[in-house]
């Protein structure tokens, strides 16, 4: 029997409790660091990735506590005018700042209260200002004059992709869509199937002293950097899943991620299933006394980025999901403990790792920097940059084994419906109670199934004729969706 990659529906109502350990990890981590934490008023992106990843933990699980943790600290950050607080102004022009908008973004669709969308329009609004280089591609900061950063395209393209898709027809994507070529072209190294941090297109400006001088590679930094690469695969995922199916330069980022993949998989740790601080070396590599170390924040979004990139059928599930699952088994083992309390942490997190600027002549990319540098050299415990991808691929990990252990596969977890398969009934659930236009087509365009009339909460049909492969369903007349079939 055919059988549908599906979003799982889990009503579990619990009390807040940190201390149950027969709660999934991507539970115990989003509550063990709420209470670590406490409530949080600063917009920067590692506490955006963490709410991003409290509000998708409630999109599985349900919880008031965790809707309310994300809707609390949108209040604390957004007045009531629109405006954004702490942290954030405009004419910095950083991408890290636009990355919160990943979850304001959730909470704006959950809560429809306009001074969201006014923050919204105010983050996109800074993509437009926001400086380029010659060649078209974000500054990462003002301060970084003409670079690109890796960790940029996370930062700020899946924000833009999800703005455009969802609020301007997808006017933009060819420009989201550049981002990526551009900084690939220029970053990825086929010999060893890897992307360095950065690329700089004015190498001889005092700011980008670490960049090479000369091909091949002119203008990149000298090193592999795992979270640089961790937060590129997470983002052409995450960007994947929310461009069209039928858009047409969609391949482009298929293929670069799949390239990306390649080089994850390589560069596994064959022993512990994770990845190291400096990706083309092993522990064996030293630098004044420092080991090359098993990194948890790289270590998480590699295999975050896996697991969805076989889930959204992106990358071939043969060839890696076992990686996705030794790295998953690898974050436990290595990285998680636990206290008497039953209070869950991950340890192993690089604290920071730039480039630059002039007037930081010690972030210079280097192994020395990125082993022994004040920033890049320090390890630290619970770091939001750490713990934001553990949960995320905590939820990666426990969607694929209830799919193993229940004959349930799922597929997309997001806004306010949910796809489910019982044997041959391919079932459409909403908690807003707002379906009421639902059209199945098949990749050629031709409509398969169709629900028109007055709104409701939940459709369903027969799934017995649909061919396996890719389908498109597209909701209330304007959001398009890719479900699996195999």
């Amino acid at each position: 029997m055919k059988q549908l990659l599906i979003i799982s529906l889990y009503l579990s109502v619990f009390t807040f409790n940190v201390n149950s350990t027969s709660l999934p990890y991507s539970q115990r981590m989003a509550q063990s660091q709420m209470t670590r934490s406490g409530a949080q008023t600063s917009w920067d992106y590692p506490t955006g990735l963490f709410v991003e990843s409290v509000l998708k933990t409630y999109d599985l699980y349900g919880g008031d506590n965790y809707y309310n943790y994300a809707l609390n600290f949108a209040k604390a950050t957004v007045n009531t005018s629109g405006k954004i607080g702490l942290k954030y102004k405009f004419t910095d022009y950083t991408l890290d700042n636009i990355n919160p908008g990943m979850f304001l973004m959730d909470i704006y669709k959950k809560d429809h209260s306009g001074q969201y969308k006014i923050a919204l329009d105010t983050l996109r609004k800074q993509l437009d200002k926001q400086p380029r280089t010659p060649q078209g591609g974000f500054w990462h900061k003002n301060s970084y004059p003409n670079q690109m950063w890796l960790d940029g395209l996370y930062m700020a393209s899946r924000f833009y992709a999800s703005y455009e898709v969802n609020y301007n027809s997808g006017v933009q994507l060819d420009d989201v869509v550049k981002q990526f070529t551009l900084i690939h072209s220029k970053t990825y190294d086929a010999a060893y199937q890897l992307n360095y941090h950065a690329w700089s297109a004015t190498p001889a400006d005092a700011n980008s002293f670490w960049a090479k001088q000369t091909d091949p590679f002119k203008g990149c930094s000298p090193e592999f950097w795992a979270r640089g690469l961790g937060w590129y695969a997470a983002a052409l995922v995450d960007v994947l899943e929310v461009v069209p199916a039928n858009y047409a330069k969609r391949q482009e980022l298929v293929d670069i991620l799949n390239q990306v993949a390649a080089g994850i998989k390589r560069w596994q740790d064959p022993s512990t299933g994770c990845w190291y601080q400096l990706l083309r070396y092993d522990n064996t590599l030293v630098s004044n006394g420092t080991h090359n170390y098993l990194e948890a924040s790289a270590s998480s979004m590699f295999t975050y980025a896996i697991l969805k990139a076989v889930r959204l059928g992106l990358i071939s599930k043969t060839d890696y999901q076992s990686v996705g699952e030794k790295g998953y088994q690898g974050l436990i083992t290595n990285f998680i403990s636990e206290d008497s309390a039953g209070n869950v942490s991950i340890n192993n997190i690089c604290s920071s790792a730039g480039l630059g600027p002039a007037s930081n002549p010690s972030r210079n990319g280097t192994i020395d920097y990125y082993l022994n540098g004040t920033d890049a050299g320090t390890i630290v415990l619970n770091d939001l940059k750490g713990v934001g991808p553990f949960i995320l691929a905590s939820i990666e990990y426990e969607m694929l084994q209830t799919s193993l252990t229940e004959n349930v596969t799922v597929m997309q977890i997001k806004d306010d419906y949910r796809i489910t398969n019982h044997d041959t009934t391919l079932t459409i659930k909403s908690s807003s109670g707002k379906l009421k236009d639902i059209v199945i087509y098949n990749m050629q365009g031709e409509e398969l199934k169709h629900w028109m009339g007055h709104a409701t909460s939940e459709v369903s049909m027969t799934n017995t004729k649909l061919e396996p492969g890719m389908l498109l369903l597209k909701i209330n007349g304007y959001r398009t969706e890719r479900i699996l079939l195999f």
